[in-house]
């Protein structure tokens, strides 16, 4: 299984670089975490920039995949669910494709497009943060599929 994840904006803390990276390398060797950053446009009212985010993502989606955007309004799973998820994604022989959107977040019509609108919370994360908190839950994930310790309940 393949997961891509599309991003808005670069990533410039190291810290979160370290992070993701740490739990990338936890993630069992088949598993390949592409992360993309696209580009916001600079200045404009927050609908036209959401709308051309929006398109530099649709433009980057891999062919096939299951694609979901991540946003606060999207449905909340816990950590077995979303690992179940995960589990019927990769044995329907799929691959998955996360966005995550810009500072006003993912354009409405982006968001009718793809499969799964789900959130990671119901709380607002800065963007350098999510992508920490996404490659542990993935990691966290692919742990309980495992039977590995490393989730209680």
């Amino acid at each position: 299984m393949r997961i891509t994840i599309i991003a808005v904006g670069k990533l410039k803390s190291k810290a979160v670089q370290s992070l993701v990276e740490e739990y990338e390398k936890r993630l069992p060797p088949a598993l390949k975490i592409n992360w993309i950053e696209v580009t916001s446009p600079a200045g404009g009212p927050p609908s036209q920039i959401m709308a051309a985010e929006a398109d530099r993502i649709r433009d980057r989606v891999p062919q096939k995949s299951v694609v979901a955007a991540l946003s606060e309004k999207g449905k909340e799973m816990d950590s077995k669910v979303f690992a179940e998820w995960l589990a019927a994604i990769r044995d329907s022989g799929k691959d998955l494709c996360l966005i995550i959107g810009g500072a006003d977040g993912i354009h409405q019509s982006l968001i009718k497009e793809t499969h799964h609108h789900i959130a990671l919370s119901r709380l607002t994360f800065p963007h350098e943060l999510v992508r920490a908190i996404l490659a542990e839950q993935i990691y966290r994930a692919f742990s309980i599929l495992a039977g590995s310790p490393y989730h209680r309940q």
